[in-house]
């Protein structure tokens, strides 16, 4: 965000109009707006903001030591550039100053800014210095972002020295210039002044151990330790995780100061024995140093030990009794049971590396305490974000994400912690730009209602100047409260619920606030500290990726769900050949995608089909929808099954094929990134069934392509698995299909489904899918819809890996009295018989209003068959729905529709009939075709057009 100079209007106006409660997030940086606010709590008017009088400093202090040499070598620097070098402890106290510049040097001496004045923000409002120290990272001032009129002609950048052990800001070094001669190439020299500093500051610990090293060896009690040469190859051997419990628990004892003993075990079943023993002056303890002995070695007499002062150690280091450990320091021997805590020593090993150790026990660890806890300390930290890292986001669940977050942190890190994200966030969507203080509370890591009455699933809202609330508006984590701050807390959060420190990060992601974790520490918990956030915001930010991505998938799915959805059919087609139930249960992260589809053929059949897509994501959806609409057409082609599938083979290898061209392009490299990410989700392997059942003969005709079996429930309750040819899944170009034929008994149920309802139920014996799947349909009920519910309830829970859809067909059959049929002679003169027919079939259906178009074009459609087919020849007449008129002869040649000119004779027997009819087609049989036409029961289409009367008297 620009500064304030760059926004709209004059600069020092948005000051004024902050203190008078308007709203300037949108011109002024978040920092400089959070430090705002720290002064205004302060409740010092801008007017009164300066420099204090100077108190008395110490020339020899310790930061003014380690700074001194640094700062002035690069004093020459500073004043090529007309600037001022300030040096500030961690109080903010002004220590050193560099001025060059006469002129600033007599206003630095007018406004009093000499060694021994405060630069906190309590004193001078938000200044690079002092600010540097509250925000513990750069930061930079400039022109009207000071409160305080005495520095507003200057620009500060401020950098804190933060101590390299305890990481604690031991003071500030910033450099401050006029605001018309600023450059931002001193912001790169103060961070490099600071790191100087901080690099001193770590060698004068380097050598405080040294010093104490050099007293270990000075030390008449103790052995001293063997030489390198001996030790070396045995540790250069040891495996790293070895060397890393043994380094944990030896920090863990120099932590505690005390003289104590202890026993980690090693891999290959190696126990080894770790003691501390401190170092102590007439001023107390100096130090601390570890020695460890692996499998043998006799120790010093540790009688002394006292281990009732030790807390409890890491899980499986057990502690030695002290009686145990005087016994096991002078004899090297013990004995005990498995379940007690006598030190048993481990046999001694054979291996020539392990028959060289020396009996003495050797240095392994020295330190001071002070520097053990904080060395324990940050052990603690690495470990919890280690384990923050590998098992959060691990389901792509959001709400699952934040609770695991706040499983992951109690009572490792805080006493109680909350989670809230968005509404949006939850839904899948973006996240707004604004900032929103209602949420919706996800996780909540202990369940204490004492604490707070919100609970997981409920509404939350922050108030305004709440912790939390400054955190979302800030977008940066907030302590509260601050050790820098004179009140010890707010009274509406420490009173009653016993809080005594919390911590409010914001859920980041790609600069969008996604929620908002709250970490508070309770009772008698020791209150957080300055490092204790930057872990806080550690852990929140690598969970808001997590939750960001489980965002992203939620949305990704809701988009697949809904796209697949709109992909199977909204309804279905009305018929009469069978009562159709059907289920489609999408799974969480299906490797296929199931679909289904009822479609409605000429002479009252219905094609019944399933299918499962290899693929997943939104390509394997299209892949899902382009099949679908390619079985519609080949279907209105009225092929056989297995031809259809035929079809479909190829059509899945040139999908296939299209895939391998564009991952193989440059111009699609959008395309192959997406595809590597939805990874699996080629065409290849896609399965399918395909059934035709046909209800005047209560005959099915089945052909199936890598698919499962389908089921078939006999009207008394039997169940048989249909044994069909089994045929090769989609696109793998195998052999041809083939078609199986069975009778269906009325009342029967064909039971197509996918390979998700076959999921195995681990949790209830050793139940087969199938087996599972035959024992539900054995007890459902005996319509479709109870069918269908009954095989769904049986499939375990949690146990879907790939989409379930099941289609359940219960058949049904035309009652005879609905067909008429006539075998017909190869001579014209046989169609006018026919029509006398036809008329009297229809008065018997009481449809005698159909006769003139039913006589129509069963006339052209017999005269067509008698002139280019051959015998036999039948006609056939059903009435369902509609009324369906067929004539079948052997031939195989397909009449087609043509354009007759003026002067033909022929040529619109065709035409009339596509006019005529509602639909027509032609199918093909084993012994020739079938010419079909439909015409509705009901309406005035079947009234004869005038254009089309003349034709009347000739018939």
């Amino acid at each position: 965000m620009a500064d304030i100079r760059d926004s709209d209007g004059p600069a020092e106006q948005v000051f004024e109009r902050f203190l008078q409660g308007e709203q300037v997030d949108q011109s002024v940086r978040p920092a400089i707006l959070r430090s705002w606010r720290r002064c205004q709590e302060f409740g010092r008017a801008p007017e009164k903001l300066g420099f204090t009088d100077p108190i008395e400093l110490d020339p020899d202090s310790f930061l003014i030591r380690m700074a001194r040499p640094i700062l002035e070598r690069a004093q020459h620097i500073v004043a090529d550039a007309n600037a001022a070098l300030l040096l500030v402890d961690d109080q903010a106290t002004l220590l050193l100053r560099y001025l060059s510049d006469p002129e600033m040097r007599r206003f630095f001496d007018k406004v009093q800014a000499v060694p021994g004045v405060g630069y906190s923000e309590d004193l001078l409002g938000t200044n690079g210095t002092g600010t540097a120290l509250c925000e513990k990272r750069l930061f930079r001032v400039t022109a009207f972002e000071h409160p305080a009129p005495c520095v507003r002609p200057f620009t500060a950048t401020g950098v804190p020295i933060l101590d390299p052990l305890t990481g604690h800001a031991r003071g500030a070094v910033s450099i401050v210039s006029p605001n018309e001669r600023e450059d931002l190439a001193m912001s790169v020299l103060v961070q490099r002044l600071a790191q100087d500093i901080e690099r001193r500051l770590l060698e004068h610990s380097n050598e405080r151990e040294r010093s104490l090293f050099e007293a270990f060896l000075r030390a008449g009690d103790l052995p001293c330790p063997v030489s390198a040469e001996d030790v070396g190859p045995f540790l250069r051997d040891l495996p790293q995780d070895d060397r890393f419990r043994l380094e944990e628990q030896a920090t863990e004892l120099i932590a505690h100061g005390q003289r104590a003993a202890v026993e980690v075990p090693l891999s290959r079943g190696r126990v080894a024995v770790l003691r501390s023993v401190p170092m102590t002056e007439p001023a107390g303890v100096v130090g601390v140093v570890a020695q460890v002995r692996i499998q043998g070695g006799p120790w010093e007499r540790l009688s002394d030990v006292t281990l009732s002062e030790i807390p409890d150690l890491a899980p499986g280091h057990r502690r030695l009794t002290p009686p145990d450990a005087a016994e096991a320091a002078a004899t090297g021997n013990g004995a005990g049971s498995s379940g007690s805590t006598n030190f048993v020593p481990a046999p001694r090993a054979e291996s020539p590396v392990e028959s060289q150790v020396p009996a003495d026990p050797w240095l392994f660890l020295f330190g001071e305490p002070g520097v053990g806890r904080l060395a324990a300390a940050a052990r603690r930290r690495i470990r919890l974000l280690y384990e923050v890292a590998t098992n959060i986001g691990k389901t792509l669940d959001v709400t699952r994400t934040a609770e695991e977050l706040a499983e992951m942190t109690v009572p490792r890190f805080a006493d109680f912690v909350t989670v809230d994200l968005h509404e949006c966030v939850l839904r899948g969507e973006e996240p707004s730009d604004q900032v929103d203080t209602d949420m919706c509370r996800v996780a909540s890591r202990p369940d204490r209602e004492d604490l707070f009455p919100v609970g997981v699933g409920d509404a939350v809202h922050y108030l305004p100047f709440s912790p939390q609330a400054d955190c979302l508006l800030a977008q940066e984590a907030v302590l509260w409260p601050h050790p820098g701050t004179a009140t010890a807390g707010d009274a509406s959060l420490s009173s009653g619920n016993g809080i005594r420190s919390l911590i409010a990060v914001p859920l980041l992601a790609h600069d969008r606030v996604l929620g908002l974790a709250t970490y508070m520490r309770l009772g008698a918990s020791p209150p957080f500290e300055e490092d204790d956030v930057s872990l806080a915001e550690e852990l929140v930010g690598r969970a808001a990726v997590c939750v960001d991505n489980a965002r992203r998938f939620t949305r990704e799915r809701a988009t697949v769900l809904a796209l697949q959805h709109s992909m199977l059919p909204g309804s279905l087609p009305e018929q009469s050949a069978v009562e159709v139930a059907h289920r489609h249960v999408p799974a969480q992260a299906a490797a296929h995608l199931g679909w289904f589809d009822v479609i409605r053929l000429p002479g009252t059949r219905v094609a019944l089909v399933v299918g499962d897509v290899a693929g997943r994501g939104l390509q394997g959806v299209a892949t899902m929808g382009r099949l679908r609409t390619a079985v519609g057409n080949f279907a209105a082609l009225d092929l056989p099954p297995a031809d259809i599938l035929g079809h479909l083979d190829d059509l899945v290898r040139r999908f296939s094929q299209e895939e391998h061209e564009q991952a193989g392009s440059e111009e699609s490299r959008l395309l192959r990134d997406f595809a590597a990410r939805d990874a699996g989700s080629g065409v290849t392997g896609t399965t399918c069934v395909y059934a035709i059942y046909d209800p005047t003969s209560r005959r099915c005709t089945l052909a199936s392509a890598g698919h499962p079996t389908p089921a078939v429930v006999h009207p008394g309750g039997a169940v048989e698995f249909l044994d069909l040819p089994p045929g090769e899944p989609l696109g793998l170009g195998g052999p041809p299909f083939e078609t199986a034929e069975v009778e269906l008994p009325e009342g029967s149920r064909l039971v197509l489904y996918t390979n998700g309802l076959l999921a195995d139920d681990r949790e209830s014996g050793p139940l087969t899918g199938t087996e599972r799947l035959r024992l539900a349909l054995e007890r459902a009920g005996g319509t479709a819809e109870q069918t269908a519910t009954s095989v769904l309830a049986a499939v375990p829970p949690g146990g879907l890996t790939d989409d379930a859809t099941l289609l359940v067909a219960r058949t049904c059959a035309l009652e005879p009295g609905h067909i008429a049929s006539w075998d017909l002679e190869s001579d014209p003169a046989a169609v006018a018989g026919l029509r006398t027919e036809i008329a009297r079939q229809l008065a018997a259906w009481d449809h005698e209003e159909l006769a003139f178009t039913a006589e129509l074009i069963f006339s052209e459609l017999v005269t067509n068959a008698i002139r280019y087919g051959s015998e036999p020849i039948q006609a056939r007449m059903i009435l369902d729905r509609t009324l369906i008129c067929e004539v079948s002869d052997a031939s195989e040649t397909s009449p087609r529709p043509r354009r007759a000119c003026d002067t033909d004779e022929g040529g619109r027997g065709l035409f009339l009939v596509a006019q005529l009819a509602e639909r027509w087609g032609t199918r093909y049989t084993r012994r020739g075709k079938v010419i079909w036409a439909e015409q509705p029961l009901t309406g005035d289409e079947n009234e004869p057009s005038p254009a089309f009367s003349f034709f009347a008297d000739d018939l």
